[in-house]
């Protein structure tokens, strides 16, 4: 039933309750798969939040890497090579490029790897290089493939969630920055004003949306204090009602 404002108007029911599958684009199949990680309704997505993040704030381009110093760096792939180093052992090679240097990753008999390159593939690729015969290489390095809805998470904290079989990371970060587009201002602001102010926290629509999008480590930092605090008040506040009805029991033997 929709809810009545102070001025008389009926407003619009609120859809933090309303099944999964009234954003676009998930339907049965899809809500089965949200639904082995928590996913259910509207509201269960704006608060699945980022298990980690992958920090994309310090992209390197090739030209600017150091031995062995932990980066990040936009490139696109150009070759592939699969090849048997020894019965029963393989190694990958896949040659990136970013305009400024070409580096190699190597990984070790993990042969199912060549099917998640294409030639052409932009991704970001993290670890730490070593120069090797006038080459930068990285071993088993992280890549993460940057599909064209991932443009606007560049240089910023890419969230990484939950997953299960045959659901994508890209697909779960498109269906919670729906569910918050569409639900966040229908979230109840728990914390008076007052109390925020004076403790400093974040309002909720602007934690929930720093959490899962956050610009830098201090908005993530400023986010995740908002919501460790007020999980550390309900629980002060949870002990305190237990010593109440406890003190009540007693007295009243």
């Amino acid at each position: 039933m929709a809810a009545e404002s102070t001025d008389g108007a009926v407003n619009p029911p609120s859809k933090l309750l309303s099944p999964i599958t009234v954003l676009p684009g998930v339907g049965p199949s899809r809500a089965q798969q949200l639904a082995r990680i928590g996913i259910q309704h509207v509201v269960d997505a704006i608060f699945c939040f980022p298990r980690s993040y992958q920090d994309l704030t310090h992209v390197k381009r090739i030209a600017e890497l150091e031995e062995n110093q932990e980066a990040s760096l936009e490139a696109v792939v150009e070759e592939m090579d699969l090849r048997g180093t020894s019965p029963g052992k393989s190694m990958l090679g896949i040659l990136f490029s970013d305009g400024t240097g070409a580096l190699r990753g190597v990984w070790f008999n993990q042969t199912y790897l060549v099917d998640r390159f294409r030639r052409g593939q932009r991704v970001i690729v993290s670890g730490k290089p070593r120069m090797r015969s006038m080459q930068w290489e990285m071993t088993h390095p992280r890549v993460q493939s940057l599909e064209e809805d991932d443009d606007h998470d560049l240089h910023k904290m890419l969230p990484i969630y939950p997953l299960t079989e045959n659901l994508k990371q890209r697909q779960v970060r498109a269906i919670v920055r729906q569910a918050v587009t569409e639900a966040v201002d229908d979230l109840e602001e728990v914390l008076p004003e007052s109390f925020r102010l004076q403790h400093h926290l974040a309002p909720l629509a602007e934690a929930v949306e720093g959490i899962h999008w956050p610009t830098d480590a201090a908005q993530l930092a400023i986010a995740k204090r908002r919501f460790v605090f007020q999980e550390l008040l309900v629980m002060q506040l949870a002990l305190a009602m237990k010593r109440q009805q406890a003190s009540t029991s007693h007295g009243a033997v």
